[in-house]
C-alpha cells in the first residue's frame, strides 16, 4: 500500500493517473508490462497506460518532521610522538532535524538543520597518476545538468554544473604539522553544513522546479607550536545555491530547461584564505527536442561561468590543472597576474535516432579556456573541443544462439581552443546474451593520436605513444543464485617496449538465502610504461626539467559486500575493501626541446647511469653534467600505498520510516617498502600504521501530519 500522502496529484473530482504494471519472471528472465512497450521503442514513462475512475480522493500537503540524535566515538590511529591532540578516545553528540512541507499539491520544501551528511559507506580506493580529479557517481535528480551526455561516452561526460559532494567537503586550506619542530595540527576532516533547504516538484502543466540552498560553517584548525596553541581559519562561511527549471512541450516529447548556480564565500578579514575564489556563478540553458514518436532527437545546451576573487585567487585559477594558462606553447593563452575575475563558456550539440535495429548519434562539445565549474560542479578539463559519433546494430529478439546481441562503434576526435589537434580514437564493441542466459561482451579500442596538454603539468604539449586496448568479460547463468562475471583486458603502445597494460578481475554475486546476499570483487592491474611523468625540477641553469621514468605499477583491490535481512525491518550490512598500489621507477629521463617529436628518443633523453648518483639515506637522486657538476636533484618517486576501509551497519526501522542505526567504521591509510609486492604488502603491512575505529549510534523519529 502507498499512502496518498506520499503521492502528488491535483484536486480534480475525477483523477486520471499514468500507470504501469510490470511482472518479472526471474527463472526465464522474462519481463511483461501491462501497457505494452515494444523493445525497439525509445522512452518508458511516456508510454505508460492511464488509470481512470479515481473519484473522491483529496490531495494532502505533506508536513513531515524527522529529528535525529547522533552519538559518535572515535578511537585508535597512529599519532606522532608528543602530539597533544592525540586522544585515545574522542566523542561527540549532535542533534538535527529534517523535514518536508507541502506548498502546493505539486511542490514541496525539504529542509534540514544541522544535517548528518556523514557517509556510511566509504568511496572505493583509487590511485591517480595523471592529475585529473576522480569523479564518484551521483544520484540522478532534477538538479542534474550534464554538459555532455554522449552515447559514445568519453571523459567529457563527467562534467556537470552541480556536484553535491562540493557541499560539506574537506576544508580548502590544509595545515601541516611537523613533529621535528613540535608543530601539531588538529584539523577538521569535513566542513560542517549548518542547514539546507530544497524546493522541488512538477506541476500538471509539465513544469519541473528545483531550488536548493545550503550554508556551511567557517571552520578552524587548532595549531600547537612549541607548546602554545592558536586557532587558524581553514574554510570560510560559504553559501551554495542552485536553481533549476524544466518545461515539457510538444506533447511532452521535448523539454527546455534553465539552471543557475552560485557560491559566495565570506573572505573578509581572512588573509590566509585569499587564494580561494570569493564568488562563483554558472548558468545554462538546455533543450531536448524529440519528434516522430520520439524516434528522432536533437540535444543542445550552452553554459557560462564567471568566478571572481583576489589577484592571488584568479591567477591561481588560470594556472590550475584544468586550464594551465602558463603552458609555454599555448599562444592563445596568457596568465594575467592582476586579474580578479575569469569567465568561460561551454556547450553541446548532438543529433540522433533512437528506434529500430540501426541507431546512431553524432555531435560535438566544447569548453573555452576560462570555464570554471568546480566550486559547485565538476569540470575535468577546460580548453577543449571534442567530436563524437556512435552507431549500433541491435538484435533484440532471439536469433541463432543469442537471446539478444548488439554491435557498437564509437569515434572520437579532439582539439584545444587554438585548433591544435589533440587526439583521435576508435572503439568497437559487442555485447549480448546467449540462450543459456550467459552474458558476454568484447571490445577493441584503437588510438591514432595522443598529444597531451596536461601531462607535463604546465609544460608544453607532449606526444604520447599511440596504442590499443582490448578485452572482454563473460558471466555464468544470470538466473542462478550464484552469478560470476570474469573480465580482463590487455593493451598498450603499438611498440611493445613503450607501454603495456594488463587487467583482470571478477564480480561475484551469491545469494544462498533469500535474506542474504554476498558480493566479492577482486581486481588486479599492472601497467608498465617508459614515459611516466613524476616531477618538474629546475636545473642548474634555471630551466624547467620535466622528469619521466619507466614505471612498473601494480594495483590490487578486493571489495566485499554482505547484506542480511533478519526481518523486513532489521538489516545488517557490511562493506570492506583492502587496496594496495605500488609503483617502482627506473630509466630516468627528461623531456627534450622537441616534446612533439614522433620518435620516442627524440622527445625524451634518458640519463646515463654514469650521470646519476643515488643517496639511499636521503632517498635522493642527483643528475651530473658531463663536467661532473650537479645539474639537478629529485626525490625517489617509488611508492607503495596501502588502504583499508570497512563499515558495518545495523539498521532497525522500529516504526515506519523511524530508524535506529548502529555503525562501526574502520579505516587505515599507510605505506610499505616499494620493494615489497602488493600482495605481500597487503598481508604484512596493511595494519602497521594504526587503525582508526569509529562507532556511531543514530536514532531518527518521523512525525507525519
Amino acid at each position: 500500500k502507498i499512502p496518498f500522502s506520499q503521492l502528488r496529484f491535483g484536486n480534480d473530482p475525477a483523477q486520471e493517473w499514468g500507470l504501469q504494471v510490470n511482472r518479472n519472471l526471474f527463472r526465464r528472465q522474462e519481463a511483461s508490462s501491462w501497457a505494452q512497450v515494444k523493445q525497439t521503442q525509445p522512452g518508458w514513462v511516456s508510454r505508460f497506460g492511464t488509470l481512470r475512475g479515481l473519484e473522491g480522493i483529496r490531495p494532502r500537503k505533506p508536513l513531515e518532521l524527522q529529528p535525529y540524535v547522533l552519538g559518535q566515538i572515535a578511537a585508535g590511529g597512529d599519532p606522532a610522538p608528543g602530539d597533544p591532540f592525540a586522544e585515545d578516545v574522542e566523542g561527540r553528540v549532535s542533534v538535527g532535524l529534517d523535514g518536508r512541507i507541502g506548498l502546493t499539491n505539486d511542490i514541496a520544501v525539504d529542509f534540514t538543520v544541522n544535517p548528518d551528511f556523514g557517509q556510511v559507506e566509504a568511496d572505493p580506493g583509487a590511485i591517480n597518476l595523471d592529475g585529473f580529479q576522480i569523479f564518484f557517481v551521483e544520484n540522478r535528480n532534477i538538479f542534474d545538468y550534464d554538459l555532455t551526455a554522449a552515447e559514445a561516452g568519453g571523459s567529457f561526460n563527467s562534467d556537470i554544473l552541480f556536484y553535491s559532494r562540493r557541499i560539506g567537503g574537506s576544508p580548502s586550506r590544509r595545515l601541516n604539522g611537523d613533529p621535528g619542530i613540535e608543530r601539531f595540527v588538529d584539523q577538521p576532516d569535513n566542513t560542517t553544513i549548518l542547514g539546507a533547504a530544497k524546493v522541488s516538484g512538477k506541476t500538471a502543466e509539465g513544469l519541473s522546479v528545483g531550488l536548493l540552498s545550503s550554508v556551511t560553517e567557517r571552520e578552524r584548525a587548532t595549531v600547537s607550536e612549541a607548546g602554545e596553541r592558536r586557532r587558524e581559519v581553514v574554510e570560510p562561511l560559504t553559501a551554495y545555491n542552485v536553481g533549476r527549471l524544466q518545461q515539457d512541450f510538444n506533447d511532452r516529447q521535448s523539454t527546455v530547461g534553465f539552471i543557475l548556480t552560485s557560491v559566495n564565500r565570506d573572505l573578509s578579514g581572512e588573509p590566509e584564505l585569499q587564494f580561494m575564489r570569493e564568488e562563483a556563478y554558472s548558468g545554462g540553458v538546455d533543450l531536448v527536442h524529440r519528434w516522430d514518436d520520439r524516434v528522432w532527437y536533437v540535444r543542445a545546451n550552452a553554459v557560462a561561468s564567471r568566478v571572481a576573487g583576489s589577484a592571488e585567487a584568479i591567477p591561481r585559477t588560470q594556472t590550475d590543472f584544468e586550464r594551465l594558462y602558463q603552458r609555454p606553447d599555448a599562444d592563445h593563452l596568457a596568465v594575467d597576474s592582476a586579474a580578479t575575475s575569469l569567465a568561460g563558456a561551454g556547450g553541446e550539440l548532438a543529433f540522433g535516432n533512437s528506434e529500430g535495429d540501426w541507431v546512431f548519434e553524432a555531435g560535438g562539445t566544447f569548453r573555452t579556456p576560462g570555464l570554471e565549474l568546480n566550486d559547485i560542479g565538476f569540470l575535468q578539463e577546460a580548453d577543449r573541443i571534442d567530436f563524437f559519433a556512435w552507431g549500433a546494430r541491435r538484435w533484440r529478439n532471439p536469433v541463432g544462439p543469442f537471446n539478444r546481441f548488439q554491435w557498437n562503434h564509437n569515434l572520437y576526435a579532439g582539439a584545444d581552443w587554438s585548433g591544435a589537434s589533440t587526439y583521435r580514437r576508435y572503439n568497437t564493441n559487442v555485447w549480448g546474451q546467449l540462450k543459456t542466459f550467459r552474458n558476454f561482451n568484447a571490445f577493441l579500442s584503437l588510438e591514432q593520436q595522443d598529444i597531451s596538454k596536461t601531462s607535463l603539468r604546465g609544460g608544453p604539449r607532449f606526444r604520447r605513444p599511440t596504442g590499443f586496448y582490448t578485452g572482454g568479460s563473460a558471466s555464468t547463468d544470470s538466473r542462478k543464485d550464484f552469478v560470476a562475471w570474469v573480465y580482463g583486458g590487455f593493451g598498450g603502445a603499438y611498440d611493445r617496449d613503450l607501454h603495456r597494460r594488463y587487467n583482470v578481475g571478477a564480480d561475484v554475486n551469491f545469494q544462498p538465502l533469500d535474506a542474504l546476499s554476498i558480493y566479492l570483487g577482486p581486481n588486479f592491474e599492472r601497467v608498465r610504461r617508459r614515459d611516466q611523468y613524476f616531477a618538474t625540477i629546475d636545473d642548474a641553469g634555471g630551466e624547467p626539467a620535466y622528469l619521466h621514468g619507466r614505471i612498473d605499477q601494480q594495483t590490487l583491490s578486493l571489495t566485499l559486500r554482505l547484506t542480511y535481512n533478519l526481518t523486513p525491518d532489521f538489516t545488517v550490512q557490511y562493506y570492506g575493501q583492502p587496496f594496495a598500489a605500488r609503483g617502482v621507477y627506473d630509466e630516468f629521463k627528461r623531456v627534450t626541446d622537441a616534446p612533439l617529436a614522433r620518435e620516442f628518443d627524440g622527445r625524451l633523453a634518458t640519463f646515463a647511469e654514469t650521470a646519476l648518483r643515488y643517496d639511499g639515506e636521503a632517498g635522493e637522486y642527483t643528475v651530473l653534467r658531463a663536467d661532473g657538476a650537479e645539474d639537478l636533484s629529485f626525490g625517489e618517486p617509488d611508492f607503495n600505498f596501502l588502504q583499508f576501509r570497512s563499515n558495518m551497519v545495523l539498521r532497525w526501522e522500529y516504526l515506519p520510516s523511524s530508524t535506529l542505526f548502529v555503525v562501526w567504521s574502520q579505516g587505515v591509510t599507510g605505506g610499505a617498502d616499494p620493494a615489497t609486492g602488493v600482495l605481500t604488502a597487503l598481508a604484512d603491512d596493511l595494519f602497521g600504521d594504526g587503525v582508526q575505529n569509529t562507532f556511531l549510534l543514530k536514532a531518527t523519529y518521523r512525525w507525519v501530519r
